[in-house]
């Protein structure tokens, strides 16, 4: 069997179109969260991955901000201008169908268990990065029995062994942040683990992210976005990132 592990999309379908068409001969998919926010492409998102038709997909943090747009009401007018323009222009049938995404939890498929997370750890502990502390991936695993467990969140494509447990991030697909623009993701194939990359073309995204007209009243910010997305720093070219791609980390 052949499973397909993404993470993190951020409303870039251009990079999750390439990943479905270069593996099309996968027989199920499980999506660890963060579909939509805060890319230009996010109805065309959702529409791929009802084509997967992912076997479960966990609700990131960007999702729980899709339904409840007041947690994102205190950060810069130009982040809150931009998602509230993504989420008023979503179709109407997508809220409800984000709104069924599910939480951490243990799920088991052909014979392989795993515990799903989408990574973000709360309570101000650290992020489950590459040198991050073995509690912290302790955290992940959530007191589950599993020994594979997977994750995103972070957007760094990399596997740590702690104590007998294999946490793996497939990487983020749609928002690089170390320094080379590709969609990153991974497969399981009759339950070997591998992690892979493909590159995709970026005019769609451009365009698709030139028609949203409110951007036009930040321009210093709309040309950050562009900057990022073309050079894969899609945070901006800073620590802990640019340490992570100097290390050969995607």
């Amino acid at each position: 069997m052949k499973i397909l592990v993404i993470s993190d999309i951020h409303g870039n379908a251009s990079a999750l179109r390439e990943v479905a068409n270069r593996e099309r001969d996968v027989d199920a998919t499980i999506f660890l969260g963060d579909a939509i926010l805060s890319g230009p492409q996010s109805n065309a998102v959702m529409e791929l991955l009802s084509e997967l038709q992912p076997a479960v997909s966990l609700m990131g943090n960007h999702d729980v901000e899709v339904l409840d747009p007041a947690l994102f009401a205190g950060w810069p007018p130009e982040w809150v201008a931009l998602n509230t323009w993504i989420i008023e222009n979503l179709d109407a049938a997508v809220p409800e169908v984000v709104s069924k995404w599910k939480g951490s939890h243990n799920f088991e498929i052909d014979g392989l268990h795993f515990c799903l997370h989408h990574g973000d750890i709360k309570n101000g502990a650290e992020s489950p990065l590459p040198d991050a502390s073995d509690a912290t991936f302790e955290i992940l695993k959530q007191g589950g029995q599993s020994s594979t467990v997977l994750f995103g969140h972070t957007h760094v494509q990399f596997e740590r062994l702690v104590n007998g447990v294999n946490f793996i991030n497939p990487g983020s697909v749609g928002q690089s942040r170390c320094g080379k623009r590709v969609a990153c993701y991974g497969i399981f194939q009759d339950g070997i683990y591998e992690p892979r990359q493909v590159d995709y073309e970026p005019d769609d995204w451009l365009r698709d992210l030139e028609k949203i007209q409110i951007l036009d009243d930040y321009p210093r910010f709309k040309k950050w976005l562009i900057e990022g997305f073309l050079s894969g720093f899609g945070l901006g070219q800073r620590d802990p990132w640019q340490k992570y791609g100097q290390q050969g980390y995607l």
